[in-house]
């Protein structure tokens, strides 16, 4: 039985015991997509983790009800609830860094609950008092002092003067930690949360445009070695590390990013197999350099479009002081401008391309 067939079998339990409903409320996803799931018979391996504890949350919320596990164990492994830890020492410089924020934003710890929602192994939990922190984790073995909950159904009863910290599950395209966020809007003043590298991006749909009632205070990019396995075996996982809050934002330092607009135009380029997913035809051809917009190997600056990697990415065409912007483009190293996404992968912004230009004088 392969993976994917092993995620429809866990969607077939799930539909027959509780309905279409109940998935798409609890993956937000809509009843459409759902729907082509079970046409085709086939769910996104991305929605595993999310499966595994629809399947625990169905059996904590009625024992009566018993999920049969379904013997191939992408669902049922070692790593049931969870893909990943977070390591003591990621854990200990994460709050290290969250104090020093709190000063800055004038914020009194002490007065403060803490709230761990997936609190797993405790690398964050254990950092607290006990008296001063909550852990909100699906499994019921791990720890006794954690509330056994799904944490979007988790309301404390003090709902103020909370902080959420930690290492949400991701989702897919950071949708799930997206809804931690939202969620802990109800009751939390600040939000430090260790996320996927697309809560840095700018562009559409980025889930960092789809935060409610939070401003981005703090964020940085994490080692890749930041997390290992229930075993203590090290995974490499690109990430980044947030603060969001909905106090004191007057604080904030606000800065307007620089438009580069009378020196380049930067186009969305891809010559799909399908019309739906050709981007700007006309312009495949005629822009001066290429960047891609996403790739594994490859990631620079190109003078034609065929040469892309998957034949998708930027193109810019430079409106003036073309010979010097060409070669700042040519020769900039966009390794190091690029984003990690979860699975290790490059990723290119507008946002980014832009910022690269402005920074080397060429501004608005």
């Amino acid at each position: 039985m392969n993976k994917n067939k092993t995620s429809f079998d866990a969607f077939l339990l799930i539909k027959n015991i509780k309905g279409i409903n109940y998935i798409s409320n609890f993956l937000q996803v809509h009843k459409g997509t759902i729907k082509r799931w079970e046409t085709q018979k086939s769910i996104p391996k991305n929605y595993d983790a999310d499966f595994r504890k629809m399947m625990n949350q169905i059996e904590i919320e009625d024992p009566t009800i018993n999920i049969i596990k379904i013997s191939d164990n992408n669902l049922t492994n070692e790593k049931k609830f969870d893909e990943f830890y977070t390591t003591h020492d990621t854990a200990l410089n994460f709050f290290k860094v969250l104090k020093s924020k709190m000063i800055e934003l004038k914020v009194n710890l002490d007065e403060y609950t803490f709230i761990e929602p997936s609190a797993g192994n405790g690398s964050f939990y254990n950092l607290i008092p006990p008296n001063k922190i909550i852990g909100v984790d699906f499994n019921p073995n791990i720890n006794k002092n954690y509330i056994i909950k799904n944490y979007l159904d988790f309301i404390p009863e003090k709902k103020t003067k909370n902080i959420v910290f930690g290492n949400p599950p991701f989702g897919l395209r950071g949708n799930l930690a997206l809804r931690f966020i939202n969620h802990s809007y109800q009751f939390a003043d600040i939000i430090a949360f260790i996320l996927p590298p697309l809560f840095e991006s700018d562009g559409k749909g980025s889930p960092k445009k789809r935060v409610v009632g939070f401003q981005l205070m703090h964020s940085q990019k994490l080692p890749l070695s930041s997390f290992e396995y229930p075993d203590g075996k090290k995974v490499k996982v690109a990430t980044v590390f947030q603060i969001w809050t909905k106090i004191n934002t007057h604080l904030l330092l606000s800065s307007t990013p620089k438009t580069a607009n009378n020196f380049v135009k930067i186009y969305s380029l891809s010559d799909g197999l399908t019309p739906s997913s050709i981007r700007n035809k006309k312009m495949l051809n005629l822009c001066d350099v290429y960047l891609p917009s996403t790739c594994f190997k490859g990631m620079k600056a190109y003078e034609s479009f065929n040469l892309l990697p998957n034949k998708r990415g930027y193109g810019i065409k430079i409106l003036k002081n073309i010979s010097e912007i060409k070669a700042l483009l040519l020769n900039h190293d966009w390794t190091k401008t690029a984003f990690l996404s979860t699975n290790s992968a490059l990723n290119l912004r507008t946002s980014l391309i832009t910022k690269v230009i402005t920074e080397a004088g060429y501004s608005d």
